[in-house]
């Protein structure tokens, strides 16, 4: 189905998406897949911290200073800020940025910190963390399921095309196919498996790409450098590297690491949940329990391994990606216009996921059943009461 690397209890959360995928609800629901998203994001938020501190504190030779930050803004300024050199090129983005700061998306919501170093006319931005907002994790879970289905759509699609070949004694390939008849067999064979997936009929279990971005660090490093990040993993970390990705374009370069990472666990459940959390589950009518012992043994009880992203490139190739022709929200923007299947199933299952991550914040302490059932035909108005009643959200006059 879909497995998130940067949690642990990996297996169960997707054991969930793909039960409620069935609408297939188990009791202990509304409890448990509040632990699986909010316990998660506390031990990844631990390790990622301690993680991030040890890197920036080794890269720079010094002790860094940390920063919370809630939107890009912030971020964006502290790039345009705190500049590590200058060039032409440089100086016409940070021109471009403060006459328009609105143009450039300065409004997103982040959970991230940032990290400098150095006083005076030294001091710079080194560095950043994030754990992926639920928002965003959601609507990347929604579209890796969304494409594993296409393609099971289309091998459909494709067997029945063998099936017409097979009357005629020829190959799929020398099939003359009209384009009403590929839409009538793609339509075909997308009922059938909304069909599957309403009777309760597991088609076979397709495992899409795993999502190892949700926990990551962004490193500010010169060409040449490299090797300091790279002695840092190997020597002073329980980590590996996964996997080295290269990035290339005309003004932006990049490399994306995935490291495999094993957490001290002990060190990471030493220090008390935040009571202002504990208040907000004990209000939600769940855990009547002792919470700190039940995160301690979700800890313990999990995967020994995460996976967690460093993205290492130059100053001006961050600054190229946060606020020059690469920038990272109109990539996002470009690949959303891309997207090839856009049905009513596509829609359901990014309705599914995100009512998932919603309800891990805002649950009932009982569910009989799924509020999105990917079968169905929905206008957006039905999610948006859906997810009103979630928040607790009433109009203020019913007419």
């Amino acid at each position: 189905m879909i497995t998130i690397g940067g949690y642990i209890h990996r297996n169960e959360l997707e054991d969930l998406f793909w039960r409620w995928l069935h609408n297939r609800v188990n009791p202990d629901d509304p409890e448990h897949v509040t632990k699986l998203i909010h316990f998660n994001n506390i031990y990844a938020s631990r390790y990622l911290s301690l993680w991030s501190r040890q890197l920036f504190t080794e890269l720079a030779g010094q002790t860094t200073t940390e920063v919370s930050i809630k939107t890009k803004a912030e971020l964006k300024d502290a790039l345009v800020s705190y500049p590590h050199y200058h060039n032409e090129h440089i100086d016409e983005l940070v021109q471009n940025y403060l006459k328009n700061r609105e143009l450039y998306y300065i409004e997103t919501p982040i959970h991230a910190k940032l990290y400098f170093a150095g006083e005076g006319a030294q001091h710079r931005l080194i560095g950043s963390q994030r754990v992926k907002r639920a928002r965003r994790l959601a609507e990347k879970a929604s579209r890796r399921i969304v494409d594993m289905i296409f393609n099971a759509i289309k091998k459909r699609a494709e067997d029945y095309a063998d099936m017409r070949a097979k009357q005629f004694g020829i190959q799929r390939s020398q099939l003359l196919t009209s384009e009403t008849e590929m839409i009538h067999e793609f339509e075909r064979a997308e009922q059938r498996i909304v069909d599957d997936l309403r009777d309760g009929v597991n088609f076979p279990r397709i495992t899409a790409p795993p999502i190892n971005d949700v926990v990551g660090l962004k490193v500010i490093i010169e060409p040449g450098q490299e090797n300091k990040l790279y002695d840092f993993i190997e020597s002073r970390t329980r980590s590996d590297i996964f996997e080295i990705e290269p990035h290339h374009k005309k003004n932006y370069n990049a490399t994306n690491l995935v490291i495999r990472a094993r957490p001290n666990k002990e060190l990471l459940v030493r220090d008390p949940i935040d009571p202002k959390l504990v208040k907000a589950m004990r209000a939600r009518g769940l855990w009547y329990g002792d919470i700190q012992k039940e995160f301690e043994n979700f800890v313990y009880t999990g995967e020994q391994d995460v996976y967690l992203e460093i993205i290492y490139s130059s100053f001006g190739d961050l600054l190229e990606s946060e606020i020059g022709d690469s920038m990272h929200e109109t990539r996002i923007t470009n690949q959303r216009s891309k997207e090839e299947y856009t049905g009513h199933l596509a829609r359901n299952i990014e309705y599914l996921v995100q009512y998932i991550f919603a309800f891990a914040s805002f649950p009932s302490a009982h569910l009989d059943e799924c509020a999105i059932k990917v079968w169905a035909h929905y206008l957006p108005d039905y999610f948006n009461e859906v997810m009103k009643r979630l928040y607790r959200i009433e109009d203020p006059v019913s007419y």
